[in-house]
């Protein structure tokens, strides 16, 4: 093998030197600096790409916090709202309730009034009926006539015993 021929370990050391000095040159002035730039580039893009996702990440942050302040800025509305028509509702209500016990209390008296006069004019009712009666059994018992002033004082000694 010539290779481990000690005999040519001079010129394999020498083509060695030029090889390996030519292969640095060549790494050093052309294959290094364009992966530098590579680098560089690939560097700068991850750089641009973080500090748009730290913008947009500011951004949509501010957007929450304005979307939350509206949010409670309806939320406050919306119950101001509410509460004025409970009240609103409750007001009427109580109007409606109060128009519905003065008409209740309206119509008790006139009931009221009604059945008094009623009552009034069922026992007036009573006197002469009552004087009817007694001459109609006085006529049917005794088979005597009885005249109406006759009836009505024996009506009213009857009902002076009672009272």
């Amino acid at each position: 093998m010539p290779q481990l021929n000690p005999g040519v370990f001079p010129m394999q050391l020498f083509w060695l030197a030029i090889t390996f000095g030519l292969l640095l040159v060549l790494m050093a002035k052309v294959a290094l600096p364009r992966l530098s730039r590579i680098l560089d580039a690939r560097s700068s893009r991850i750089d641009g790409d973080i500090a748009a996702a730290k913008a947009a990440r500011a951004s949509a942050e501010e957007l929450q916090a304005a979307v939350e302040k509206q949010f409670a800025e309806v939320k406050a509305s919306a119950a101001a709202q509410l509460k004025a028509v409970q009240d609103t509702v409750s007001a009427e209500a109580k109007q409606r309730e109060s128009e519905l016990v003065q008409k209740l209390s309206a119509e008790t008296a006139a009931a009221e009034a009604r059945i008094a006069s009623a009552k009034a004019a069922a026992l007036a009712n009573v006197r002469s009926v009552a004087t009817e009666v007694a001459q109609a059994a006085a006529a049917k018992l005794l088979n005597v006539p009885v005249s109406d002033s006759d009836a009505q004082a024996a009506v009213a000694g009857t009902q002076g015993g009672h009272a």
